[in-house]
């Protein structure tokens, strides 16, 4: 009799275990965002963009949202804190466009206590028009230094609302990009553009120095809502020859034999360029210039000898050219043989 009283307590309480699991598992909250991503077409610059996002509980015990995190200062977030079962809510992303130009993603992730959905990424997207319009809107220039042909990018300007406004200074990042603007002739206007309309040029002189273009031309406007028009300006300056590497560092070598090291020279000019000798200031080293493309393209194959001896040691390979624009080309090389 004791037996079977124990076994029903026992057997009772395990079905109240399974129960109160099922129930706890049955009692939760559950969020569900029907459009996380809102498109709001094409704004203009300045306007604060509204992303209006409905969450709803679906689940049977309330959701709670601890935070809504913008991923974006220009962005700020309203919400409700929580939300009763079969109920929905709407958070409200507002995003200030002050700063912002032409196609943006803005968005911020909800924080919530549904454990099979703790976090909601919603997103804003559009396209703001700004103030000032350019076109083409940037410059890159892929150029060769001492080339006669020098590089000139025109850039027109206008305001999408066809309101006035003149450009009353524009500034060159370097000296060797200079810069001018008047108003826009006939060939240089846009067709669908309103208002007035001003061109901006830029020229590349061919002394630039070699190396890459990053930086921006800042033009000056008496627009009432955007004074400063940046437009980037990228690109590549090219040397008439460029050897591959300019200088070497072979480090620690060992010398048991001959050790071959190659060096790539390439002509960017617009004519023939020939490499025709190349001269090494120690006599233990040797270079040789193998054509790969005659007045276009060369290897030189380095070899240091064993008779170099141990120790660090420094030379130049000197090429030499038959242009006036680079006769000799110097490739500074250096290591330790060990």
């Amino acid at each position: 009799m004791k037996r079977n009283a124990r076994t029903a307590i026992l057997a009772l309480s395990a079905g109240l275990l399974v129960a109160g699991a099922l129930v706890a598992q049955a009692t939760k909250p559950k969020a569900v965002v029907g459009q996380p991503i809102l498109d709001v077409g094409k704004k203009p610059k300045g306007e604060k963009l509204i992303g209006e996002f409905v969450i709803k509980n679906e689940g049977n015990a309330p959701l709670e949202i601890s935070e809504v995190r913008p991923a974006c200062g220009c962005t700020v977030a309203e919400f409700a804190k929580s939300i009763e079962p079969g109920k929905s809510a709407t958070i409200k992303l507002t995003i200030d466009t002050t700063d912002l130009t032409g196609p943006i993603s803005k968005g911020a992730t909800v924080y919530t206590s549904d454990v099979d959905n703790p976090q909601i990424e919603l997103t804003v997207r559009a396209i703001v028009d700004p103030y000032i319009l350019v076109k083409p809107g940037y410059a890159r220039y892929i150029t060769v230094q001492n080339e006669a042909k020098e590089g000139t990018i025109g850039q027109t300007l206008w305001a999408p609302d066809g309101s006035s406004f003149d450009v009353v200074k524009v500034e060159s990042p370097w000296p060797y990009l200079t810069t001018s603007f008047r108003p826009a002739k006939d060939a240089e206007l846009q067709a669908d553009a309103k208002g007035k309309q001003w061109y901006v040029e830029m020229h590349l002189s061919n002394s630039a120095p070699v190396g890459p273009l990053a930086d921006m031309v800042r033009v000056t406007t008496t627009h009432p809502k955007q004074q400063i028009v940046e437009i980037p300006v990228s690109g590549f300056v090219r040397p008439v020859l460029a050897v591959t590497p300019p200088e070497g560092d072979l480090g620690k070598i060992e010398l048991k034999e001959p050790l071959k090291r190659t060096l790539g020279v390439r002509n960017f000019a617009s004519e023939s360029i020939k490499v025709t000798a190349a001269q090494v200031d120690n006599p233990n080293i040797e270079a040789k210039i193998e054509p790969l493309q005659e007045g276009r393209e060369y290897v030189v194959r380095v070899i240091l000898n064993p008779s170099l001896g141990k120790g660090p040691f420094k030379f130049t390979v000197t090429l030499t050219t038959d242009s006036a624009k680079v006769p000799t080309l110097k490739v500074p090389i250096e290591g330790t043989v060990i």
